[in-house]
């Protein structure tokens, strides 16, 4: 099969360093190959960058701690116990392991959807891994799919649909003039404790990105369900969001994003929540998310309910470190 006359898209290699803490690295099943799929070359600027030619793979190690978790989900507002007073990563921290990497590796990715399945928990202090595999399903059109491993546990899989930005596709760049300096310093904040340096997201090639990392937009329906629930939400099994051809949300106006819910027909097993996040009368994604409300803490017989209430009223020194993954 003849190659084509030039690479799909490039990345400069320097955008790596923008993860304090994390182990990102590049896997190619062609490397020793006559065509390899990606290609590592120099810029007119004598900058590294990676050519990718063809699908590969990317790995994503990190590891996030008790006091990254309770900072987490003090910037995500979720007021779920198990998060601080369990040893249970918050699901939406584990959502953004996985949506925030490809926005700071692949500014050039137009994000149209996610789905992410949840399959098991993931603790505090545990090496955790992402495994991305890439296939470009047409010139333009890219499907991502993701495992997301802790030790040898498959905890989460997920597919995430997008596309690459035209060339002569022009961004709306936002003056700083016009940004809500209390929800960027949020924004920060939600960096911060994913270990990631908020400039390498804000400062695209030949502009500055004022908008909210679609990670950030994901991570807030969980806690929101959470705290609409009264705490009893139960464990997120699935969670759908559809960005489709919704404009990216600038970090402008009098408040941060506003996550709306409906729940569609009650159901003994589960429970189905329509979700949208806007702007003032803008909405700017659309999705879903299945609940199941009689989830059990992992070797437990109690539901979520029982155990979250002892977790409320034990002391710190006996609370019991078992889990779930609720979003």
């Amino acid at each position: 099969m003849s190659r084509a006359q030039s690479p799909v898209f490039s990345i400069p290699t320097s955008r790596i360093d923008g993860f304090l803490a994390d182990k990102v690295c590049f896997r190619d099943a062609k490397a020793r190959t006559h065509h390899p799929a990606l290609v590592l070359e120099k810029d007119a600027q004598n900058n590294h960058r990676m050519q990718v030619w063809d699908r590969f793979l990317l790995k994503h190690e990190y590891r996030i701690s008790k006091e990254q978790g309770e900072r987490f989900v003090d910037v995500t507002n979720d007021n779920n116990l198990i998060h601080r007073k369990g040893n249970i990563v918050p699901g939406a921290m584990t959502i953004s392991k996985i949506i925030l990497p490809l926005e700071i590796l692949f500014p050039e990715l137009e994000i149209s959807s996610v789905n992410i399945k949840f399959t098991g928990s993931a603790y505090y202090g545990e090496r955790s891994c992402n495994l991305f595999s890439w296939q470009f399903v047409s010139s333009d059109y890219i499907q991502i799919e993701i495992k997301t491993y802790q030790q040898s546990r498959i905890i989460a899989t997920a597919i995430i649909l997008g596309k690459l930005r035209a060339a002569n596709k022009h961004c709306k760049e936002i003056s700083e003039d016009l940004v809500n300096k209390g929800c960027f310093a949020k924004v920060r904040d939600f960096f911060d404790t994913l270990e990631i340096r908020s400039d390498f997201y804000v400062n695209k090639e030949g502009y500055k990105d004022y908008t909210y990392p679609l990670a950030y937009i994901a991570s807030l329906p969980s806690a929101e369900i959470v705290n609409q629930l009264s705490g009893q939400g139960g464990m997120i099994n699935i969670l759908r969001l559809d960005f489709g051809s919704y404009e990216r949300v600038p970090i402008t106006g009098d408040k941060c994003p506003e996550v709306k819910l409906a729940r569609a027909k009650k159901r003994n097993t589960f429970n189905k929540i329509l979700t949208e996040i806007a702007g003032g009368l803008v909405t700017y994604c659309r999705g879903l998310a299945i609940v199941n409300p009689i989830a059990k803490f992992q070797n437990s017989m109690e539901p979520i309910q029982d155990a979250a209430e002892k977790l409320l009223h034990s002391p710190d020194e006996t609370l019991p470190l078992c889990g779930v993954n609720d979003g």
